[in-house]
């Protein structure tokens, strides 16, 4: 009967062996974080045995919970100007693709680093230290993300940040779904095209301040909030005691996305900055929701995810 979780707990324990990946654990869950991205890879609860981060299936998204940096969003033709000179950039940056190094372990959190480098310096002529630090809290269901960058240069270096972890829904059915906005009467939804802003919104109204969710919410895309007169969300499974809570004092905007068509994970993604709009050609200087981090100065921001099941 339970065959199917000691393979699970085999694969995880081979997988937690593997030194591409950390782990970290209190005494009720267990997180993997992995090399590249430093991505929570697994975050599990040890009684309830369930998985609440997505599995990465190539058929479907082939991410965990990708780290955005040094822009989130996509760029109006994957070129970003810095100084008037083009650099080419794809969807997100390239933090979530680069090997972070371990730097710091103790008993509650882990502390990851990705350093400039020369194939980083192609894309975004800076140096830095960007840090990502993962932590329990005092709250025993409570995982704390850090972000920390370091500006090593003698001129101002402009930025966006942002999280996009990707959750896993105990029932491949988003009906069953909402996510309460505590006390929100409507929130209003910055309308994509092809990945870039086209200055038009629409109204999400909700019941109780709750959205229903349904497939058909992202048929245009992520649902996305710049400037948030809220900071926490929370995920709510309707027939279960399923819960996800995302804190996010220290962010500004706010995605919500599942892929098109599908209804197996969705992510709660706290950002600082987005995409482009459909006609923005200027330097990085004059991008909005972009970061000025002055010389030789270090940037933080944290948000909280509280599990429950």
């Amino acid at each position: 009967m339970y065959a199917w979780y000691d393979k699970w707990c085999f694969n995880l324990f081979k997988l937690s062996m593997n030194d591409r990946n950390y782990v970290l654990k209190n005494n009720s869950f267990q997180l993997i974080v992995d090399k590249k991205g430093a991505e929570m890879s697994h975050f599990f609860c040890l009684n309830g045995k369930y998985e609440f981060i997505w599995s990465a299936n190539p058929l479907i998204w082939n991410r965990h919970a990708p780290v955005l940096f040094p822009i989130v969003g996509k760029l109006n033709k994957d070129i970003i100007l810095i100084d008037q000179k083009e650099y080419v950039m794809g969807q997100h940056g390239f933090a979530r693709d680069h090997d972070f190094d371990l730097v710091e372990k103790n008993e509650n959190s882990l502390t990851f680093l990705l350093n400039d480098n020369e194939e980083t310096f192609k894309k975004y002529p800076f140096l830095f230290k960007f840090y990502i630090i993962y932590s329990f809290t005092e709250i025993e269901n409570q995982l704390k993300i850090t972000y920390k960058v370091q500006n090593l240069n003698n001129k101002v270096m402009p930025f966006s940040i942002g999280a996009h972890p990707g959750f896993k829904l105990p029932s491949d059915n988003l009906t069953e779904y909402e996510i309460d906005f505590y006390r929100l009467d409507n929130i209003n939804r910055e309308l994509l095209k092809d990945g870039l802003f086209i200055n038009e919104n629409e109204i999400l109204y909700l019941n109780n301040s709750k959205l229903q969710l349904s497939k058909e919410l992202f048929d245009k895309d992520a649902i996305v909030i710049k400037n948030t007169s809220f900071k926490k969300i929370s995920l709510i499974h309707k027939k279960s005691n399923y819960k996800i809570d995302c804190i996010f004092e220290d962010f500004n905007d706010l995605g919500i996305w599942a892929k098109k068509g599908n209804e197996d994970f969705i992510c709660l993604e706290p950002w600082l900055g987005y995409a482009d709009e459909l006609d923005f050609n200027e330097d990085i200087d004059f991008k909005k929701g972009i970061i000025k981090l002055a010389p030789f100065k270090t940037f933080e921001a944290s948000y909280y995810l509280n599990f429950t099941i």
